[in-house]
């Protein structure tokens, strides 16, 4: 420390040279995760499977829709409007790939318009990047739309549009309030006007430079990123950053008081506070680099508070010092007192019942955790429109969708299945519809939409069933017509009968004469009704063969048995069937498309549980048919949220566990215990449960949200545990420091807890204001985040810690260094 002090000139001036410069080169770390997009799958997912199934198959096409919300049903007018519309948005070219008219059949009709005809949807199918995507939402508004008439533009990226702005409005909200509001809690803190500079100094360095590895990271090394990133950055290295100078300018004063030299005192403050700042950022630092080992992108992207925890520890043993020696006492001017440094008379009392009355303190934590603990029913919620604000035009769109077609109708399922080669051809595509009924049993599915059913209700013409009865039909007409034929030769047989008998009955002048030429007009009419009953018989034959030839071909047709269904030959490449072919298939028809609309909400719970369901379902169906072999995928909200689940419930389990793991070895080996460590993150674990509690019954039992949002458990937790440890290092590590100055046990825990008390509050009220700084966001997920955070700072660092961790290290004795030393 005393070499740092001695050219603390140039290393200052050198790490502020470098944090200008890079700011100025570094990429810009907002667009960057706007770029990575608001949710981001590994490529192993089901979803992200499909999404690359079809980029690489030509077909990789996202949907956007107009809806119409009128308030009467449709009429011509409103129907030529919407034409009209629909001819302009097909001028207009790529990244347009198709447009559905919702009045070109009865069928798109059935599908896109409501029953009570007052919503009507317009699907605008296109390819094109994110932001050509949304530039022509855009454009819609500004060059095509009518601005006398309501149409809501929705989608999901549109969705995820409104999520990354909705997320960088936060930040900026988040960046304000983050600042003004430490720098207004240091002034009652220090009651000082110059003490308040230096943390911010301090910190404001770290975020900056932090931002610009971070942005470099992710150009070079493919760094994660996500919302999250910056936001976390802010949260966390302004309010720890603060949390650390606190407790260097608390050390450092005690230090002058005690009569020490200025540089005496940085060098005494640095010994024992920086020992304790050192392990707390190791573990914070240790804490956030676990996220590494998760496999979900927008988890691993918290990863970059760990690159912001190394920039903030060199900066404070660097800048920091500067700033004592510059300022000696004046730095806490025009203060002679600070609160931060006086005993703490909270933290004396709750000693009296911790140090002295241990299992009394125990029970007074178990009576204020446990029945939080037992209303916990981690219930999750997949509902990302919840993220953004509910008069966003895509949420509206959604919502009016929603209420006109069903929840289910608004974003489907949709599985998929590839095979190297044309899969569409008349005796495969009948297995499809054993697929689909198959699905059709699931509880929670409305119906399926594909080739064989492409409204949803099957083709008749399709079932064996209905075809034999329109052969019985044809074998009934071929049987009139045979009548017709024996009828018409029977009267031929009359007609000969009586030319036969006019010749044998009539004289020579009768057969001569006039006799003669009604013998051979009738002759004649003889002649024209063996042609007639000729050309019969050959229509006859002819449809009988080709009825024995249907017959004959479906005999032979092994779909047949297997689904019940016949299509001819020939049916699928009649120009009536395109529309359908076009519709449900993909990658030159070597990929076949089913949409599964649900009767629950896309985004709810149930719905996920019906996408598990749907693909054990589908990978039965297949068994011995011709799409055994077909890469199978899943696309579609539901099935993204299904990944989510499956993903971060595993990547929760195993960030967790590598976490607890990594801090528990890091911290025996630092406070030469392995008890401590132990009840340290026990109580951090129970702190975290009753917090995520508390949000819980916030959140779902008070303001009625499905559940917590999925990823928020995952962060509550890497933010709670990371940051919550400092605390029980600040205090535990005053406990060693005081036993090894010769104090027992109870007597080195009352010292602590009176000079720590008062850092620990003042700490987390700090920590936890920064979070609070979240609340104005209006992002969901930030809220929730913010909620357990500041529950568990503030449950942590008033109840908790000094209450059950004296107790408990009073309760191990002289045991608590076990096995080191006892």
């Amino acid at each position: 420390m005393r070499a740092i002090i001695k050219f603390k000139w140039p290393i200052f001036i050198g790490l502020l040279t470098l944090t200008i410069a890079l700011f100025i080169l570094a990429p810009n770390l907002a667009k960057q995760a706007e770029e990575a997009g608001s949710l981001q799958l590994p490529s192993s997912a089901d979803s992200q499977k499909a999404a690359d199934m079809l980029e690489k198959a030509g077909a990789s096409e996202d949907t956007i829709s107009l809806v119409y919300p009128l308030k009467k049903p449709v009429d011509a007018a409103m129907k030529k409007e919407i034409q009209s519309v629909v001819d302009k948005l097909e001028a207009l070219g790529k990244p347009v790939s198709a447009i559905l008219n919702p009045f070109e059949s009865k069928e798109l009709e059935a599908q896109l318009v409501s029953k009570d005809q007052k919503t009507v949807l317009v699907p605008i199918t296109v390819d094109g990047t994110f932001d050509e995507i949304i530039a022509l939402a855009d454009k819609i508004h500004s060059d095509i739309l009518s601005k006398n008439q309501t149409v809501y533009l929705t989608g999901e990226a549109i969705i995820g549009n409104d999520v990354n702005q909705s997320a960088q409005d936060g930040l900026k909200k988040t960046e304000i309030i983050t600042v003004v509001l430490i720098f207004g809690l240091l002034l009652i803190v220090f009651r000082s006007i110059v003490t308040p500079f230096i943390p911010l100094i301090a910190v404001g360095i770290s975020y900056l430079l932090s931002q610009s590895f971070v942005a470099f990271f992710i150009d070079w090394f493919g760094f994660p990123v996500s919302n999250y990133t910056q936001i976390f950055l802010v949260a966390i290295l302004f309010g720890l950053g603060t949390d650390y100078c606190i407790l260097l300018l608390s050390r450092y004063k005690e230090e002058l008081l005690a009569g020490h030299s200025v540089e005496d005192a940085v060098v005494n403050t640095y010994k024992t506070a920086g020992r304790t700042l050192f392990i707390s950022g190791l573990a914070v630092f240790i804490g956030f680099a676990a996220i590494g080992f998760a496999d979900f992108p927008i988890f691993k992207s918290a990863v970059a508070v760990a690159v912001g925890i190394a920039v903030l520890m060199v900066v404070l043993f660097t800048v920091v010092p500067l700033f004592m020696v510059l300022l000696k006492d004046k730095l806490f001017w025009p203060s002679k007192q600070a609160a931060s440094h006086k005993d703490s008379k909270i933290w004396v009392a709750f000693s009296k019942v911790s140090v002295k009355r241990p299992l009394i303190s125990m029970l007074i934590v178990a009576v204020i955790t446990v029945p939080l603990l037992l209303t916990y029913d981690n219930d999750l919620s997949f509902n990302t429109v919840d993220e953004i604000d509910k008069s966003k035009e895509s949420v509206m769109g959604l919502n009016a969708i929603s209420e006109a077609f069903g929840k289910g109708d608004s974003l489907p399922i949709q599985v998929l299945l590839k095979k190297d080669g044309p899969i569409v051809n008349e005796t495969d595509v009948t297995y499809l519809e054993a697929i689909s009924r198959d699905i059709e049993k699931i509880d929670g599915v409305k119906t399926v939409r594909t080739i064989t059913r492409p409204t949803g209700e099957i083709i008749e013409d399709l079932y064996v069933d209905h075809q034999l009865g329109l052969m019985s039909e044809g074998l009934g007409d071929a049987t009139g017509g045979l009548d017709e034929v024996k009828k018409g030769l029977t009267e031929v047989q009359g007609g000969l009968d009586q030319v036969t008998g006019m010749f044998s009955t009539g004289s020579a002048a009768e057969v001569n004469g006039a006799g003669l030429a009604q013998a051979a007009g009738g002759i004649g009419q003889l002649s024209a009704g063996v042609g007639a009953s000729t050309k019969g018989l050959d229509e006859i034959g002819s449809g009988l063969g080709e009825l024995s030839a249907s017959l004959k071909e479906m005999s032979e047709s092994d779909s047949v048995r297997a689904t019940g269904l016949f299509i001819p030959s020939g049916t699928l490449s009649n120009e009536t069937f395109k529309p359908v072919i076009d519709r449900y298939t993909f990658g030159a028809e070597s990929g076949i498309l089913l949409e599964v609309i649900l009767d629950y909400d896309p985004y709810s719970r149930e719905a996920i549980q019906t996408v598990h369901d749907i693909k054990d379902s589908v990978t039965r169906s297949v068994i011995g048919t011709p799409f055994f072999d077909a890469e199978l995928a899943y696309s579609g909200v539901s099935s993204m949220n299904s990944d989510l689940y499956d993903i971060s419930s595993k990547d929760f389990k195993r960030t967790v566990i590598i976490m607890l793991a990594s801090l528990f070895v890091v911290l025996t080996f630092l406070f030469r215990s392995a008890i401590m460590p132990l009840y340290m993150i026990g109580s951090l674990l129970l702190t975290y449960y009753t917090s995520i509690a508390v949000t819980e019954l916030i959140f779902v039992n008070m303001l009625g949200y499905d559940g917590i949002s999925w990823a928020v458990p995952f962060f509550g937790f890497i933010l709670l545990i990371a940051l919550g440890v400092d605390y029980s290092i600040f205090l535990l590590d005053r406990f060693r420091e005081e036993s090894i100055n010769g104090l027992n046990i109870r007597e080195a825990l009352t010292m602590s807890m009176a000079k720590m008390g008062t850092v620990i509050i003042t700490a987390s009220i700090i920590l936890a204001g920064t979070f609070g700084a979240m609340m104005p966001s209006g992002v969901l997920s930030l809220v929730q985040i913010a909620t357990i955070v500041i529950t568990g700072l503030l449950l942590y660092g008033l109840i908790i810690l000094p209450l059950l961790i004296p107790a408990i290290t009073v309760s191990f004795g002289r045991g608590v260094w076990w096995p080191f030393r006892g």
